[in-house]
């Protein structure tokens, strides 16, 4: 019980940690935030936010790596019968349907602001290696739904590599839209259109001899 509650509590504090970085790299611009202003906003010290993050830049690109994490355990409870792509879909769309920050049409400057933020060739480098840590995660799920080897079948990291660049690709064309739109139905749509024939997929290992490995 005790080590359950610290982990909630580590989880709590990093997630609060990364949300302040991007609050205040939206108010300031990255380029003017430093970690002493994290810190002291979320009234830690330097030495806590390094035991969580590397830089200011890993901490907002860790908001895509704990949503994919919890989006890849809430894929293993969806329901055995579900086709693939709808539950893909539900696990990574459905909950910013819960994040009014994000599907509301924001003023104009608030997504320039946090365009702006993205765009930072830092913040780019940063956002990559988070991508291929969710990425990881998401095939790892889709691999145990599918009941495959995910080292000897290259479909799970299809699918996952599909799901989240659409999921990225559509928030970055979300920041541009003039006029603002809202996230949320942008993001079902995008993946209502790219899911169309994604459930006629058969695993297939790339190495025959090799067993695939069912749950």
């Amino acid at each position: 019980m005790a080590s359950g509650l610290r982990e909630r509590k580590r989880r709590e504090l990093r997630d609060q940690l990364s949300l302040t970085t991007v609050l205040l790299a939206k108010e300031h611009g990255l380029a003017n935030v430093r970690v002493e202003d994290i810190v002291e906003r979320v009234g830690v010290s330097r030495r806590t936010f390094s035991n969580y993050f590397a830089s200011k830049e890993e901490a907002i690109a860790d908001r895509h790596v704990q949503r994919t994490r919890k989006a890849a355990q809430a894929l293993l409870e969806r329901p055995a019968g579900e086709p693939l792509w709808d539950a893909i879909t539900a696990v990574v769309v459905e909950p910013y349907s819960e994040r009014l920050e994000v599907t509301a049409a924001q003023p104009r400057e608030e997504q320039d602001s946090l365009a702006a933020v993205l765009s930072e060739p830092d913040m780019q480098d940063a956002t990559a290696r988070g991508s291929r840590v969710a990425t990881e995660e998401l095939a790892k799920a889709i691999a145990q739904r599918l009941g495959v080897d995910g080292t000897a079948d290259i479909l799970p990291r299809l699918v996952a590599n599909a799901a989240l660049s659409t999921q990225l690709a559509t928030v970055d064309f979300w920041l541009r839209a003039e006029p603002a739109v809202e996230l949320f139905p942008l993001l079902r749509a995008a993946f209502a259109r790219l899911g169309a024939g994604f459930d006629d997929l058969r695993a297939q290992t790339l190495f025959p001899g090799r067993e695939r490995k069912h749950s």
